[in-house]
């Protein structure tokens, strides 16, 4: 189906890894994430390749679990944890800023929002926004 204009909406969902997206450069319209970049090898490249497919006004919306800035006692314990984490969470780490890794990609336009959750326990705080390309 597609709008009144006659155009037509699709969804393409493809495999790959992240630090080396299959897709060319600015050719999509929106990537979505969440709950993801904590288990990446590389979330600085993995941000890059978001951006580098990314059309011009592309957007780039995410959820996603980090390292507490505001709690010292939560971040070592965070810091503490991870590598425990690591192996029985498929590679989830609890002590990443990606909220800075994202800001430091170079985004045209950013919202981005520091939110704690109830009950989440070491999945927080988390960080949540949208980036435009």
């Amino acid at each position: 189906g597609g709008g009144g204009s006659g155009a037509m909406n699709s969804v393409r969902v493809v495999h790959g890894v992240s630090e080396a997206l299959p897709f060319e450069d600015a050719s999509v319209d929106a990537v979505v994430c969440s709950l993801t970049l904590c288990s990446v090898g590389n979330p600085d490249k993995s941000v890059a390749e978001i951006k580098r497919i990314l059309k011009p006004g592309g957007k780039f919306l995410w959820w996603e679990h980090v390292l507490s800035e505001d709690d010292p006692a939560l971040a070592q314990r965070q810091r503490d944890l991870t590598p425990s984490q690591v192996r029985r969470a498929d590679g989830c780490h609890l002590d990443r800023r990606t909220g800075e890794t994202i800001k430091a990609a170079g985004f045209a336009k950013l919202e981005l929002q520091y939110l704690s959750l109830q009950s989440f326990g070491f999945l927080n705080p988390t960080c949540a926004g949208i980036g435009t390309a």
